[in-house]
């Protein structure tokens, strides 16, 4: 099955549950290694739509996405907060080696790979702390569309034509629970330009990834306590932080964490084929920009990771280009 047919199947199965009716923001991520000046070798490429349904002030759980309801009783905490988001997301991702113009891939080299995944999160925002639980199923090889993808955007941008999506890994479902705590540290809720200081723990298991690692983030702009929760998104790929409602930020920071197992390079049990020799300590840095107006938020942000593999070959290292639109 074509990534198109994927993509319609997994619209129309979101839109089948009255729940989503009631939608408060969409959002489209593109992430690009050629935003870094960079042409293959390790995560090259994520387009991700998200939808997000918002309630304030509801004492009790609101619309917790099926994906997370089996898990969400006891790993996230009563309801404390004044908003509670519901979030949906439909995304594709691609790793590639590092020399892409080979017929035969490098055996000791990052492996061709594609992943289409459907992301459900829940997120409990209070004062100063949101907690955030997610969901991830999909699928790891062809049915992933990949191939066909990167062969798109590359003509378009007139890139280097990839040449070894023969060798990709094969076919696996996959899935994922994550976990996400962020703490901020600042002022009190001000119109006024200020700084705050963002704490971001997280932790995955599954066959997609199993890790666990911590994140800081320096903030500067306003509305900051309006957006903070956003911020839990900054560890994974699926998206970027933003600024809401009208405010602005600027951001840098840093984060660590220990990778157990990771679909990409070390296969998740199941799959066969090409595989790296994954390198378990990870560390990246973020640098970011968003603003948003009454109804659209921007963001542009860089990321810069450590290599996935011990061999240096698949790197994390992209820009990230993010447009919001409040319905």
């Amino acid at each position: 099955m074509h990534l198109p047919k994927l993509m319609a199947g997994a619209v129309s199965a979101l839109l089948t549950f009255p729940a989503y009716a009631d939608v408060d923001w969409i959002t489209g991520v593109w992430h690009n290694d050629l935003f870094a000046g960079t042409d293959g070798g390790g995560y090259t490429n994520g387009l991700y739509v998200s939808w997000f349904d918002l309630a304030d002030t509801v004492p009790e759980r609101y619309d917790v996405p099926f994906l997370v309801m089996p898990f969400d009783g006891w790993l996230l905490p009563d309801p404390y907060g004044e908003l509670q988001v519901t979030e949906f997301t439909i995304g594709q991702a691609m790793l590639t080696p590092k020399d892409i113009e080979k017929p035969v891939p490098d055996p000791n080299d990052a492996p061709y790979a594609g992943l289409l995944q459907l992301r459900a999160a829940y997120t409990v925002i209070g004062d100063d702390v949101a907690d955030t639980l997610g969901v991830t199923v999909g699928i790891v090889g062809p049915s992933s569309g990949a191939d066909e993808v990167q062969r798109a955007v590359h003509k378009m941008v007139g890139a280097t034509e990839p040449q070894g999506w023969d060798y990709q890994v094969k076919d696996e479902p996959v899935g994922q629970i994550e976990r996400t705590r962020v703490w901020r540290f600042g002022p009190a809720p001000s119109e006024e330009p200020h700084a705050d200081l963002l704490l971001v723990g997280s932790g995955t298991l599954g066959n997609l990834e199993s890790a666990a690692g911590a994140a800081v983030i320096l903030r500067y702009g306003t509305r900051l306590e309006r957006s903070f929760g956003t911020a839990a998104q900054i560890v994974g790929r699926v998206s970027t932080p933003m600024a809401i409602d009208g405010g602005w930020s600027v951001y840098i920071g840093g984060g660590a964490e220990y990778v157990y197992n990771q679909i990409f390079v070390s296969g998740g049990g199941l799959r066969s084929g090409q595989s790296g020799d994954l390198r378990h300590d990870q560390y990246a840095g973020y640098i970011g920009a968003s603003y948003a107006w009454e109804r659209f938020s921007l963001t542009f942000s860089f990321v810069n990771n450590s290599n996935l593999d011990k061999n240096a070959t698949a790197r994390q290292r992209f820009g990230a280009l993010k447009l919001g639109w409040k319905l």
